[in-house]
């Protein structure tokens, strides 16, 4: 009789094989390098869209300075001031010495310590580069009260307002020489603004004698 034995099965051929230490170093190594890409694609999107929402954060502060000047010049008012010291500036009157603009300006609300509604407007520089809006009523004196101080614009390098003169041209100080008198207005003011980042924005605006 034939005994039949079944045949005998290798095992080993179907054992499972498991990652060396290299190949385990090559995987870590590329996943590390993966990795590594990934952050800075991320950190360059970031940046950009940072760099973006700065842009268009100055821009509006930008737009929003120009819109407060433009309201205050075209609501000049001829309107001398007396500056508490016994004498009186007259209604419009720039320096080209030392930075500053001041008018009067009307349209303001009428209360009851300012019933005209007209108020005294003065821009100036400061030392750390803000472009300052100070206002008085056209009855109070600087010289007993700090008016109302609005920072208008940060980071500016420096502010030009020139005035159209009689000669056809631009000048920094208002009246001019051969125009001295409180009625006196120019015909056009420019106004220049530039920032301590080298950006440079100007408007032109109509007078009062225009």
């Amino acid at each position: 009789m034939k005994i039949i034995t079944p045949p005998v099965t290798n095992y080993r051929r179907f054992s499972q094989r498991g990652f060396t230490l290299i190949e385990t170093l090559i995987a870590l190594s590329l996943l590390a390098i993966i990795s590594v890409m990934s952050f800075q694609a991320i950190e360059v999107v970031i940046n950009a869209d940072e760099r973006s929402r700065a842009k268009e954060s100055g821009a509006a502060e930008i737009q929003r300075a120009w819109q407060i000047i433009h309201r205050d010049i075209m609501h000049l008012r001829n309107r001398p001031f007396k500056d508490g010291l016994g004498g009186t500036e007259p209604a419009y009157i720039s320096d080209s010495d030392q930075f500053g603009v001041r008018f009067s300006r009307g349209g303001g609300p009428m209360i009851a310590t300012n019933p005209s509604g007209i108020r005294r407007i003065y821009y100036s520089l400061s030392s750390s580069g803000q472009l300052i809006r100070q206002s008085w009523g056209i009855s109070e004196s600087p010289r007993y009260s700090d008016g109302v101080t609005l920072v208008v614009l940060d980071e500016v390098s420096e502010v030009l307002f020139e005035q159209l003169d009689d000669a056809k041209g631009y000048t920094a100080s208002w009246p001019p020489a051969s125009r001295q008198g409180n009625g006196v207005f120019p015909k056009m003011i420019r106004v220049t603004i530039r920032l301590k980042n080298n950006t440079e924005t100007s408007r032109l605006f109509i007078g009062l004698d225009a």
